[in-house]
C-alpha cells in the first residue's frame, strides 16, 4: 500500500509546480510573470534557487516519512530560499511563509490519493513536520538579517574612518604590537 510519503514522490511535479504558483502569488504580478515565464537559470536565478531549495525539501520530507526532521538535513535545502527572501521587502512572517505554502500545494496536488487511500493521519504528521520546518526557516532567516546588519555597519564604519582620514582628522594607528 502506497503511503503519502511515496505520493509526494510519484507526484512531485504536480506538488512543486503547486508550491511555486503559491510562492510567486507572494510576489507583484510584474516579478511572478517574469519568473513563472524565464526558466534559464542563468537569465532567472532567483526561480533556480527556489526550484533547488524546493526541490530538495520535498524529496527530503519524502525520505524523513514520520521522523522529525534533522536541521543539517533541511538547513541548505531551506537556505536556498530563505536567503533570497531575507533581502527582499518581506516581513519575518511573510519571508518564511513560504514553507507553509507547502501544506496547500500538498492537499490541492495530492487530495484525490489522500482521500482515496485515506492518509489523513499521514497528512497531519507531514503538516506537523512542516511546522518544524518554518522554525527552521525563521532561525536562518534571522541568521541571513543578522549577516545584513553586519555588514552594513562594517560598510558605515569603513566610510566614516575614511571622510575622517581625507579630513586629516584620523591617522593611521600603529598595529597591535608595532611601534610607532
Amino acid at each position: 500500500m502506497l503511503k503519502l510519503a511515496d505520493f509526494l514522490v510519484l507526484e512531485q511535479k504536480a506538488v512543486l509546480d503547486r508550491w511555486f504558483d503559491l510562492i510567486l502569488g507572494t510576489y507583484a504580478e510584474n516579478t511572478a510573470v517574469l519568473w513563472k515565464k524565464q526558466k534559464d537559470p542563468f537569465a532567472n536565478p532567483v526561480r533556480h534557487k527556489f526550484e533547488i531549495g524546493m526541490r530538495g525539501i520535498l524529496l527530503a520530507l519524502a525520505a524523513c516519512g514520520e521522523n522529525m526532521p534533522d536541521v543539517a538535513v533541511f538547513a541548505p535545502m531551506l537556505d536556498e530560499i530563505v536567503r533570497v527572501r531575507a533581502v527582499q521587502d518581506f516581513t519575518p512572517s511573510q519571508a518564511t511563509a513560504f514553507i507553509y505554502l507547502l501544506k496547500k500545494a500538498v492537499r490541492e496536488a495530492l487530495w484525490p490519493q489522500i482521500t482515496e487511500h485515506d492518509l489523513f493521519v499521514e497528512l497531519l504528521a507531514l503538516e506537523s513536520t512542516i511546522d518544524v520546518l518554518a522554525l527552521f526557516a525563521f532561525d536562518i532567516y534571522c541568521q541571513c538579517r543578522e549577516k545584513i546588519v553586519e555588514l552594513r555597519i562594517n560598510q558605515i564604519k569603513n566610510q566614516y574612518d575614511r571622510l575622517l582620514k581625507r579630513a586629516n582628522l584620523l591617522c593611521d594607528l600603529p598595529a597591535e604590537g608595532e611601534e610607532p
